[in-house]
């Protein structure tokens, strides 16, 4: 049976349940831990991103379902996978190790544990600098409010790896991802836990040319310095 917009069964599911009975895990935010994040400047290559991807997760019962619901080529996995045209490697982390997960015709669910904690792992695998913003569960991490591509996100060199450890409450704190149920997660806090169980990416490079300009502008208006203004 196919479905039809406006008349899916889904909807009417989604709309009766309770947050505090939907199953399967959202995240909350846990405790607070010391996390530096410096501030730097990059230039976008576009207004648009060049890619934009997502990835699932749920606990194990969940995530089964999901594949199942999805169809075709199943298999379960372990470690971080490609994402943005190969540009990054992804995943959940604990400990530094990748949480598994399912890849369906690939797309991933990641099988998370209920009350653990976990961070996103992103590897820039590319020769170019990156900006990546990250949402959970439909929220800009670094802001917790409703995540656009249009907002800041990170920024990489070429080959770096960063952990995004927690919902950021300040350039040196974060309260922590955890995986628990979706009535206390953070998105269900702000009445939006219609958006759990996704992680999303929007990957923008750096426009090269204009950076390389602005940098050397730079170096002339330091060259042309004067060390004694006043003359008197």
């Amino acid at each position: 049976m196919m479905a039809v917009p406006g008349s899916s069964r889904s909807e009417s599911y989604a709309s009766n349940l309770r947050v505090d009975e939907r199953p399967g895990l959202g995240t909350s935010a846990g405790q607070e831990k010391y996390s530096l994040l410096e501030s730097t400047r990059m230039l976008r290559k576009s207004d648009t991103p060049d890619a934009v991807e997502s990835f699932h997760y749920n606990d194990e019962a969940g995530a089964k379902a999901m594949a199942a619901v999805l169809g075709g080529s199943i298999s379960k996995r372990s470690g971080l996978f490609p994402a943005a045209g190969e540009r990054l490697k992804v995943g959940l982390v604990r400990y530094g190790d990748a949480y598994p997960h399912y890849d369906v015709s690939g797309k991933r669910i990641v099988i998370g544990d209920n009350g653990s904690h976990y961070a996103v792992r992103i590897e820039n695998r590319s020769k170019k600098r990156i900006e990546v913003v990250l949402s959970v569960d439909g929220l800009n991490v670094l802001t917790g409010k409703s995540a656009s591509p249009s907002q800041h996100g990170f920024v990489f060199e070429p080959k770096q790896t960063y952990d995004v450890d927690g919902f950021r409450k300040d350039s040196s704190t974060v309260r922590s991802f955890v995986f628990g149920s979706v009535s206390r997660s953070k998105a269900a806090s702000k009445g939006a836990a219609s958006n759990v169980g996704v992680i999303g990416l929007a990957v923008f490079e750096e426009d090269e040319a204009r950076a390389k300009a602005e940098l050397r502008h730079e170096q002339l208006v330091r060259e042309s310095a004067n060390a004694f203004p006043v003359t008197r």
